[in-house]
């Protein structure tokens, strides 16, 4: 129903503009904006396409009718549209995300295409709004820790994972790995150190048995995580 809707205003607009010189929208028309986009970061653990919840929040003047087309993009690609209408879905709609097509990591909402109609049906305007926001698909991570000790010294070495949509699978990642002690009830930071082909490797002092594990923070395309502790 808003396709047949828009292609009608549309062409009327076209009409319009061949015999009338041009007016206000605003003017004309009353106004429509979109104050507000917003959707959820989503984590994923295998290839599969997902349906996303996409909100808009609007404030409005003078408006009967009204149509947003809201753009989905990543590094610039354009990828679907969430439609908005006074019909259906006023302040939400899903929109499918397949990571395996377009990755990892930020994703814009935003400008959004406007259609609308005042209360007389023959005045109507099309406009373009610039309200943006953004969400985040991140790819699970996993951590795990081993060690060994050796006299005094215990050798600790972290394996680090990420599931890549794009590769379908789990690959090798590269975080700046924690690598803690607990100390009481606390876990105490003994060095970070930047994990090479999935692996960071700490060796440390200890005469007596101590409990370690690994930690890495979240970033824009990855979810942070931590190890399972060791006592060595």
């Amino acid at each position: 129903m808003k396709f047949i809707r828009r292609a009608l205003v549309s062409a009327v607009a076209a009409l319009a503009l061949a015999v009338a010189p041009a007016v206000s929208a605003e003017a004309a028309t009353g106004t429509f904006d979109v104050t507000k986009l917003s959707a959820k970061s989503l984590t994923v653990s295998n290839d599969a396409c997902r349906n996303i919840e996409v909100d808009m929040l609007h404030k409005k003047s003078g408006v009967r009718d009204w149509d947003v087309r809201t753009e989905v993009y990543r590094s610039g690609e354009y990828i679907a549209d969430a439609d908005y209408d006074s019909d259906g879905d006023s302040r939400r709609t899903r929109v499918e995300i397949c990571p395996a097509d377009y990755g990892l990591g930020k994703y814009g909402l935003g400008p959004s295409i406007v259609w609308a109609n005042n209360y007389d049906a023959d005045k109507f305007f099309k406009r373009t709004d610039y309200t943006k926001s953004s969400f985040y698909v991140r790819g699970k991570t996993y951590a795990s820790l081993s060690s060994k000790r050796k006299g005094s010294t215990v050798t600790l070495t972290s394996s680090t994972k990420l599931y890549n949509p794009e590769k379908y699978g789990k690959v090798n990642y590269n975080p700046k790995v924690n690598f803690q002690v607990k100390s009481g009830s606390k876990w105490k930071t003994l060095k970070t150190v930047s994990a090479k082909k999935g692996k960071a490797v700490y060796k440390v002092k200890s005469k007596s048995k101590r409990y370690y594990r690994v930690t890495f923070s979240q970033v824009s395309w990855a979810t942070g995580a931590t190890s399972k502790s060791v006592k060595r």
